[in-house]
């Protein structure tokens, strides 16, 4: 998917913003919501990520429906944004909290990768209306959806494509060696491959030190 520069995003790009606000405008009553609804429209989109709903729940069912809106109680809580997405069959949290002075910390989490990324912004000066045109409510929407998309959406999507890379690189390296299926024993060197899965209700740990904007960045392969 090509990213757009600054100076392509224009109100073609915006496209859908008045449909999404008019959806919810009862329940925006604080400027960090504004800045969590154009997180929210950014995923879903530009990158085609449907919201599952609230939460944390790292786990998901075929039968969840997804959507491009926002779900009911979406910003229940005073100063805490949880949302749930899926994305090609993966899961994805959208974290926020809304910390000292008002500032809101946004994190995209991937649960299978555990790639985390964070993004800072203090909605007084981001957000001037709670209604109207996208460049009403966010006078600076071009370069604040530029950053969005690099230190938010981008960080967490790149990272995981390099990490499954990364795995695979790994894999193809293992000599491949014939197994007689009648012994009762692998060899040591191939017993990590049959290994159990993972328990699908199991949360791979994150470093909480990811969720700080001032913590060390990824690592790579």
């Amino acid at each position: 998917m090509s990213s757009p520069q600054i100076k392509d995003i224009d109100e073609i790009y915006f496209f859908g913003w008045d449909m999404l606000v008019k959806s919810i405008e009862k329940d925006i009553v604080k400027k960090a919501d504004v800045v969590l609804i154009l997180a929210h429209f950014m995923l879903v989109m530009h990158y085609k990520f449907q919201c599952l709903g609230i939460g944390e729940d790292q786990t998901f069912s075929e039968d969840e429906i997804g959507s491009e809106l926002l779900p009911e109680l979406w910003n229940a809580e005073d100063f805490d944004y949880r949302l749930r997405y899926l994305q090609n069959n993966q899961l994805y949290l959208l974290i926020g909290n809304v910390i000292s002075e008002g500032k809101i910390l946004l994190n995209l989490l991937s649960v299978e990768s555990k790639n985390v990324s964070n993004i800072l912004f203090d909605p007084e000066e981001v957000v001037k209306s709670f209604n109207g045109k996208i460049y009403t409510m966010i006078p600076d929407a071009a370069a604040i959806t530029d950053r969005i998309r690099r230190e938010l959406i981008e960080t967490v999507i790149i990272s995981r494509n390099a990490n499954e890379a990364c795995t695979q690189t790994e894999t193809e390296r293992v000599p491949r060696q014939s197994i007689d299926p009648m012994r009762a024993t692998v060899p040591s060197s191939l017993r990590g491959q049959f290994a159990s899965p993972r328990h699908q209700n199991e949360f791979p740990q994150v470093d909480r030190g990811n969720l700080n904007p001032f913590g060390p960045g990824a690592t790579g392969c």
